[in-house]
């Protein structure tokens, strides 16, 4: 009996010794550790080297503080998420336009997979070539780029959710004679949602970092050409805070917008 008494409460004891490491990975401890390692490790370097080459943390963290009290972080963080979401857009509801040819002929279906195999092929710098011909130093030029580097992203997902719906449904529509538009809406399109955002989760990401590169040839605002003004004027700080604030926009567009989305569309699925 003793013995008995003495084994339980240890038996109880382990589940909250287990619950320890469980709930450090649940705050990304591991993660932030090493962060703050690497944050170390950079002091370091950057006392024994020029500012030019490698700024200090502190002289970042200063720098990125004063951009947001002058202002102009918003402003060109929000210059950047227009032409991103207008690219990305356009290029979600071209995706669907297809979609819907594709899912309803099996010829097109070819045609827009060998299409859609060049365009992963084309790399990003033809595109931004061809919308500085194009458009010019507009805000059309970074849209039709994330455009272009969207599409294919976005369209080879469509190919895999029609790959793997169920006929069961299809024969089921056949049957309650709907067509094509019917079919499309109320069978193809359900099925489709998890995995169209799950492409448009990775096309977002892809297309914000595309643009910021279009932004450094083709307009004078956004964080590609802030990062490009402040390499010019000399001022590595600067490129370094604007990189942080690129970081951070993916991070929180990523886990506050994107993830939950998907966790909800996987779960009513």
């Amino acid at each position: 009996m003793t013995s008995q008494r003495v084994a339980q409460p240890a038996a109880t004891a382990r589940p909250r010794a287990a619950s320890v490491p469980a709930l450090l990975r649940r705050v990304h401890a591991p993660t932030i550790l090493v962060l703050i390692l690497l944050v170390v490790a950079w002091a370091i370097i950057a006392a024994r080297t020029s500012p030019y080459v490698l700024p200090s943390p502190e002289k970042v963290g200063r720098t990125l503080l004063d951009l947001a009290r002058s202002g102009d972080l918003w402003a060109h963080v929000a210059a950047t998420l227009y032409r991103v979401t207008a690219g990305f857009l356009l290029g979600t509801a071209l995706a669907l336009v297809l979609g819907l040819l594709a899912s309803s002929r099996q010829t097109a279906r070819g045609v827009l997979r060998d299409i859609n195999a060049v365009l992963n092929a084309t790399s990003v710098f033809v595109w931004i070539v061809l919308a500085l011909i194009w458009f010019g130093l507009t805000d059309r030029a970074p849209i039709f780029t994330t455009l272009m580097i969207t599409i294919p992203v976005l369209l080879s997902n469509v190919f895999e959710g029609i790959d793997n719906l169920d006929r069961k449904f299809l024969e089921m529509a056949q049957v309650y004679r709907f067509g094509p538009y019917a079919t499309f809406f109320h069978i193809t399109v359900p099925s489709l949602v998890p995995y169209l955002f799950a492409g448009m989760r990775v096309a977002f990401a892809l297309g914000l970092r595309v643009s910021v590169v279009a932004e450094i040839f083709g307009v004078s605002t956004g964080v590609g050409y802030m990062m490009n003004y402040a390499r010019d004027t000399l001022r590595t700080d600067a490129v370094f805070a604007w990189a942080v604030v690129l970081i951070l926009m993916m991070l929180l567009l990523d886990n506050l917008v994107f993830a939950p989305l998907l966790r909800w569309l996987t779960r009513w699925r």
